[in-house]
């Protein structure tokens, strides 16, 4: 043990020599050798054997919890599947997992997988994997559990109702493309989605775009909607495909010169005059806020949607030891018009420690043509379109997670119509009803659960009988006109297209669930007038 302590001394004296010269040298080696004495003392004396890894992961993610949320630690296994999330391909048996208490729920099943092939289903539990049943372990444990290198053999026990099953199925890369969907709208109007900037996504943008002008396209839609980002170098490609050589596409500014970059663009455009409108939500981020927001500071696209969420935060990643990267925000980036996109203010957050949000519209830049644009409050779009249009009733339902038990049960006892069409919205709803009375699901929204905890409250503190008697009959009035509003007019609508997006997605696949969504999004029919 004084060997790993004398270690530990060591790397004190040699680590602030690494630091830059604004480094508090004293107090850095200060806390590293407080660390090192703090985890023997433990290793030596604890009542149990203590996790020496987990204490040192523990450790690291504690003193990056001041930070942002984007710095962060990655063991070897997270940076292998990092990797292969930008290379836009994915080991495994094409399963999304959610960790539960008695091992690993299945989500979702792709299509053209060895998952969907073996047979598992949405609902499905995996309670072993390999021999090593998952009851007590931890959420990345098990997620690792199931990962592996493609060409492996993984054996899966799993619960499906009140019988256990067994299945043997091979992991293999699993692609999925940039752009899943990509068609005419209507004869003048071609629509491209781009769901994630992985590697060769601007490829992909680029091969949809030449095709659909082939196909007579005299306006493009470029849909942005939910993409969370990804590479840099592919978002200034795409800028690109619409702007010419040598524009400066993004900025990056940190405390250190070294990260202080400019990036510009470095071919002829595919096409710098076709009429472009861009569309972003509240999920489009990072290197999608790059796109929408560079072509809006050259006046080169319209932005159609929701204001985006506003992540404009620089990270790079650094080796450690054992195949360890630390993942660190090193700088921040700004628009063509000198603009940042950053919402969010890590640096100087309220009395209780919560992360504030910048000022927005506080200072103006101007695009190419002079318009204002703002900082600190993502992209806002030239047409704001809200995105979360939910009622109450149907909101609830879906971030309850409230939806999924239905739809399980609905693939396991029909199998796929012969189309989406063949999917009633209203006829789904009505289903819907009938199962949640049978499992005695709410029908709530989040007034409704603001006037259960004053009931409880009241409750607690005594209220008088008058107060309960009035607190008690508003609170069954809400949950009547809650459930009379699903059974009927605009959320019983939008309680049935929620289900059919499911189902479509279940029994079709992305290309499927694209084109449905295309043809009923408003977003999109606005942006094609």
């Amino acid at each position: 043990m004084r060997l790993k302590h004398f270690f530990w001394i060591g790397l004190i004296i040699w680590w602030p020599l690494r630091a830059q010269q604004n480094t508090d040298y004293f107090e850095w080696g200060r806390q590293m050798e407080l660390i090192a004495a703090v985890m023997e003392q433990v290793l030596n004396n604890y009542v149990e054997t203590p996790n020496a890894e987990q204490l040192g992961t523990d450790a690291i993610k504690g003193m990056l919890k001041h930070t942002d949320r984007y710095t962060r630690f990655y063991d070897e296994q997270q940076m292998f599947d990092q990797r292969l999330r930008q290379s836009g391909h994915v080991s495994g048996i094409g399963v999304r997992v959610q960790a539960v208490d008695g091992g690993l729920q299945i989500r979702e099943v792709l299509h053209d997988t060895p998952a969907r092939k073996a047979g598992l289903m949405p609902g499905d539990t995996i309670v072993a994997i390999d021999s090593t049943f998952l009851q007590g372990l931890s959420a990345a444990q098990k997620d690792r559990l199931i990962k592996g290198k493609p060409g492996t053999d993984v054996h899966l026990l799993v619960k499906r109702g009140h019988d256990t099953l067994s299945f043997n199925i091979r992991r293999r890369m699993l692609d999925r493309k940039a752009v899943p969907y990509a068609a005419m709208l209507d004869d003048r109007t071609g629509y491209i989605r781009l769901r994630k900037f992985s590697k060769g996504a601007s490829r992909e943008v680029q091969d949809a775009l030449v095709d659909l002008k082939n196909q007579g396209a005299r306006q493009i839609i470029l849909d942005l909607r939910g993409n969370p980002g990804g590479l840099l170098s592919e978002a200034i490609n795409t800028v690109n495909l619409f702007i010419p050589k040598g524009k400066l596409v993004v900025e990056t500014k940190g405390r250190l010169e070294k990260f202080n970059r400019k990036y510009f663009t470095k071919r002829s455009a595919i096409d710098e005059d076709i009429p472009l409108t861009v569309l972003i939500n509240n999920r489009s981020a990072s290197a999608s806020e790059i796109v929408s927001g560079t072509l809006q500071d050259y006046d080169r696209a319209r932005i159609v949607g929701d204001t985006s969420y506003g992540k404009g935060l620089v990270q790079r990643f650094f080796p450690l030891k054992y195949g360890t990267y630390v993942k660190i925000t090193i700088s921040k980036y700004y628009l063509p018009s000198g603009r940042s996109i950053q919402k969010r203010d890590y640096w100087h957050r309220d009395r209780e420690g919560k992360v504030t949000r910048y000022r927005a519209d506080t200072t103006a830049f101007f695009t190419e043509k002079g318009r204002k644009v703002y900082e600190h409050g993502g992209i806002a779009p030239d047409i704001f379109i809200p995105s979360d249009t939910l009622m109450p009733e149907v909101k609830y339902l879906s971030v309850k997670d409230l939806l999924f038990g239905f739809t399980v049960d609905y693939i396991r006892q029909h199998k796929a119509p012969a189309s989406p069409a063949a999917l009633d919205e209203h006829r789904l709803a009505d289903k819907y009803i009938s199962y949640a009375a049978r499992h005695h699901l709410p029908f709530k929204t989040s007034w409704i659960e603001q006037l259960e905890k004053a009931l409880e409250t009241a409750r607690s503190q005594k209220a008088s009988a008058t107060q309960l008697a009035d607190l008690e009959q508003t609170l069954k009035r809400a949950e009547k006109e809650a459930e009379s509003r699903l059974r009927r007019g605009r959320a019983h609508g939008q309680l049935g297209i929620l289900l059919k997006r499911l189902l479509i997605h279940h029994y079709w696949g992305d290309r499927a669930l694209a084109e449905y969504d295309v043809k009923n999004s408003p977003v999109v029919k606005r942006a094609a007038r």
